[in-house]
């Protein structure tokens, strides 16, 4: 807990006393390659919350793409709105603030400056309690496993093979790779190089991110059906549900969707549809933690797990607060210690997650170690995130 804290056991408001953004450009520490981009740089939102003269850290991200936009859109309206409210009440803040942003469209800057804010928040309740964050979130597992994942379609089905030995190796029994090459012929060969590294025991998962058409993603899907895949990960654009729906009923292979959604609504609208299998919200996309346990409920009433996608350091936390949680990525070079803003890794370990015993999240954010990456607030930025399709 942190020395002289204010406690649930005062009955006191935790009331917000100043509020900052902070915005950073990491290159990533290994390559970064899938089916439709290249990733030079990520950026990372960090809110600053002062609560009791202590502050208390919430943080969103992008792929490169609109984090100033996001930083403008905190800095202009939200920070103003936060001043002076109570941070126990985390769900009516975010209420409140979705409904005042709700003109401005609900996905991609909107959600990503209310997930920075609303895991700032409950930073904040689980830092003044005392707890870790998944228990504060419920408090369903100690932990969880965990996948290797790289985004990694520039290997060879050599240097494939060899990468997923070594990881198999260290104990992990899920492995994700990407597939999406223009030749089929190519993905089967990276994808059976997989198999025959990790044996017929461990799950495999293939992530097409969105690089199909329906006709295209039926012919992979059947190719791949042989290697015994957990589950074939956007195998299509996310607005197109009836898609999805379809190639459910053409293949054996699971449909992993959600890391493109970004409201509680459209993964209800891919349930309705029988559309996925496994859901993947992203908790910075998709707004928070709080709309992302509703989503966690909203798929156990379907009877589907949730896989959310990247952001481990919160991920860990929610898997380990619901009872429908399957799996975590660790995402090879995609930590906030392997980007250079946290001092300390996840826990992994033996393919196992872990959450920490700290109270809060337990990210200990190196800032200042990370200023020579901090946009300053003129600051405009191009890199060549380059589409496979231009």
């Amino acid at each position: 807990m942190m020395e002289n804290a204010v406690t649930f056991a005062d009955d006191r408001a935790l009331i917000i006393e100043r509020a900052a953004v902070h915005l950073y450009r990491l290159p990533p520490s290994v390559p970064w390659e899938d089916a439709t981009h290249r990733v030079p740089a990520m950026e990372v939102i960090v809110l600053e919350l002062t609560v009791g003269g202590r502050p208390a850290y919430g943080f969103s991200y992008t792929v490169g793409v609109g984090g100033t936009a996001v930083r403008a859109l905190l800095q202009d309206y939200c920070l103003s709105q936060l001043l002076g409210r109570d941070a126990r009440y985390v769900v009516g803040t975010w209420d409140s603030l979705y409904h005042h942003l709700h003109r401005t469209g609900m996905g991609a800057i909107t959600t990503l400056a209310l997930a920075a804010i609303d895991v700032a928040l409950w930073e904040v309740r689980a830092l003044a309690s005392g707890r870790p964050l998944h228990l504060e979130l419920g408090g369903s597992a100690r932990s969880v496993p965990a996948y290797t994942s790289g985004i990694d379609l520039h290997l060879t089905p050599e240097e494939l093979f060899a990468l997923q030995q070594q990881k198999r190796a260290e104990g992990y029994e899920w492995f994700k790779i990407k597939v999406g090459l223009p030749r089929l012929a190519d993905d089967v060969a990276r994808v059976g190089a997989a198999r025959e590294a990790i044996g017929p025991d461990a799950h495999l998962v293939l992530d097409a991110n969105q690089g199909w058409d329906l006709g295209e993603a039926i012919r992979r899907c059947r190719a791949f059906e042989t290697f015994d895949a957990r589950w074939i990960e956007e195998p299509l654009a996310p607005e197109n549900i009836a898609g999805h729906a379809t190639l459910r009923g053409k293949t054996g292979i699971p449909i992993a969707v959600g890391e493109s959604l970004y409201t509680v609504q459209a993964v209800r609208d891919y349930l309705l549809a029988d559309a996925v299998d496994i859901v993947q919200a992203d908790i910075a996309r998709v707004g928070g933690l709080t709309p992302w346990l509703k989503i966690a409920n909203l798929a156990a009433a379907w009877n589907r797990p949730v896989a959310p996608h990247f952001l481990a350091e919160l991920s860990i936390h929610a898997l380990c607060g619901v009872d429908n949680g399957l799996v975590l990525e660790n995402v090879r070079g995609g930590s906030l210690q392997d980007l250079g803003l946290a001092h300390d890794p996840i826990h992994v370990e033996g393919g196992v997650g872990k959450p920490g015993p700290a109270a809060g999240h337990g990210v200990r954010l190196a800032l200042a170690e990370s200023r020579a990456h901090a946009v300053p607030a003129s600051g405009y930025f191009f890199d060549d995130i380059r589409s496979h399709k231009e």
